[in-house]
């Protein structure tokens, strides 16, 4: 079945035929997800300012090279869906004038390696300033990105999507808030990099279990691997493992007590969970990538602010 609707879709895609998203330039970068790349960044650097000064110019342009190599995995992984038979309500041909406004399907990969571009040329510059760690860094997020959803052994269809989320968009994002204000790499900034590892792991975890079935026969993520039930299972014990780790560092002192604000975006945990109740609509389960961001941004924005007050 999945082979059939990949070669039905690859016969869509042909030279002579132009097809258009639904969605705007805008909205095809995903901007709700971008808090996957700011509030780590602005968490490390938070951290680094408890040890000394911080520059903002390099905090400013990190999160620029950062969003940059975010938006160019994000189109990447639509023109590949798409390509691969995916998606296809998203995808229409040219009707009207108004339509050649609307992102093509070809136009997605110039888009990416515009932003992988300039990304390159923004960490170019950071790597000048502080060290060319940062460009091996970098080089390893792009490559990575372009491999979560490229060919036929993407990350995302070998089921390690959560694993590269929480490395790239988890760990290294805010690694590199520390270390670009020139900090070394420690227990603390890991343990408060463990933290924005589970909380990305919870967004693609829940599209994956929203996707399950739209997934079926083009990848095999580690929703479809364990099961539904068991991957509803798995995002509640993340999603309450994140509350307990930010506990357990207050009271360690890894982080301060003003961390506990964070706590606040416990209703839109309670809300993204509740997406997946057994007795949930479908609409309720397409509402949940929604309801992720939005607790990746409270919580996320959140923890951030109060290292940086506390």
């Amino acid at each position: 079945m999945g082979t059939k609707q990949t070669e039905d879709a690859s016969s869509l895609v042909l030279p002579n035929k132009t097809f258009v998203s639904k969605l705007s330039w805008l909205q095809i970068v995903r901007p709700l997800t971008f808090s996957g790349t700011i509030s780590p960044i602005l968490a490390g650097t938070g951290l680094a300012s408890l040890h000394g000064e911080v520059r903002l110019d390099l905090l400013i342009v990190l999160i620029a090279a950062a969003l940059c190599v975010q938006i160019s995995a994000n189109l990447f992984n639509d023109y590949f869906d798409f390509k691969h038979g995916q998606d296809r309500d998203r995808w229409k041909t040219i009707e009207n004038e108004r339509d050649y406004r609307k992102p093509a399907h070809h136009q997605l990969p110039y888009a990416a390696a515009s932003a992988i571009i300039l990304s390159v040329i923004l960490g170019f510059w950071i790597s000048l300033e502080t060290s060319w760690t940062v460009a091996l860094i970098g080089s390893a997020g792009i490559i990575s990105g372009f491999l979560y959803s490229a060919g036929k052994h993407s990350f995302s269809s070998l089921g390690l999507g959560e694993v590269v989320a929480s490395i790239f968009l988890g760990f290294v994002t805010t690694i590199l808030g520390y270390i670009t204000q020139g900090q070394q790499i420690n227990s603390f900034i890991l343990a408060v990099a463990a933290v924005y590892a589970l909380l990305i792991a919870t967004m693609i975890l829940t599209n994956n279990i929203r996707d399950i079935k739209k997934d079926a026969g083009f990848r095999k993520t580690l929703a479809m691997r364990l099961g539904k039930q068991k991957a509803k299972l798995l995002l509640s014990v993340i999603l309450t493992a994140i509350y307990a780790l930010v506990l357990f560092e207050v009271f360690l002192q890894i982080l301060p007590i003003t961390s506990l604000i964070s706590f606040l975006a416990i209703p839109a945990a309670f809300k993204l969970r509740g997406c997946f109740r057994q007795e949930a609509s479908n609409a309720e389960n397409m509402q949940s990538m929604g309801w992720a961001a939005k607790h990746h941004w409270s919580f996320g924005l959140l923890l951030a602010i109060s290292i940086w007050t506390g």
